[in-house]
């Protein structure tokens, strides 16, 4: 187990229908690059739920959370390219966009599947640490992470989110990757069970892509 002062970009959101092969070909031929282009960009995974909830879950990891309120980054949110415009407003739909902190990670590898646990009200607590410690044993467990929100600086919200209709937000998310499907529907039932209340949201995705900072 790490602690630190990681960040986390974390987002979900659908797709408006229609709209998938455009929404597909400007994530890989323009904002990944882009993104992992600013300074302390680490890493950008993109997956594809399995079944309900936000159809997409995105991630970046970054040497820490000041570099997703830095000027250059906050540059590319408020002037954001031509394509960019108009895949925000027409495409994107229901969004969810939070800067974290990672304030627990075990394991030193990635998974092709994830579960999500959000925790839209609550902090981080004892019963979210007590289930990663149930999964420490788990060969088929790639990954977890902890992530706790940042409160960002006051001020006029970005460019991008006024075009996405304004984003919601989370306090907690509980990420757990695993190696193959049938583990990741495991645990989400055993999230269902442990983890459930009436402000959390758990979700199942696949890997789409991963893009990975080379400097």
């Amino acid at each position: 187990m790490t602690t630190g002062s990681s960040g986390i970009l974390a987002l979900w959101n659908d797709c408006e229908a229609g709209h998938e092969d455009a929404y597909e070909a400007w994530y890989q031929g323009e904002h990944l690059a882009e993104r992992l282009a600013v300074p302390g960009f680490r890493r950008g995974r993109r997956m594809q739920s399995l079944a309900d909830g936000p159809g997409y879950f995105t991630y970046y990891e970054t040497v820490g959370p000041d570099v997703l309120f830095s000027l250059v980054y906050r540059q590319l949110l408020d002037h954001p390219s031509p394509e960019t415009e108009r895949i925000m407003r027409e495409t994107f739909r229901n969004m969810s966009r939070t800067v974290c902190r990672v304030a627990r990670r075990d394991g030193a590898v990635y998974g092709g599947y994830a579960v999500t646990v959000k925790l839209v009200d609550q902090e981080v607590d004892g019963p979210v640490w007590l289930f990663v410690d149930g999964l420490a044993d788990r060969s088929d467990v790639a990954r977890t992470e902890i992530w706790t929100a940042v409160e960002p600086p006051k001020g006029a919200i970005s460019r991008e989110e006024t075009l996405r209709g304004g984003d919601d937000t989370i306090a907690t998310c509980l990420l757990v990757e695993t190696l193959r499907e049938r583990p990741a529907l495991d645990i989400v039932d055993q999230a269902r069970e442990q983890l459930a209340t009436a402000s959390s949201a758990i979700g199942i995705y696949r890997l789409l892509c991963d893009l990975q900072y080379v400097g």
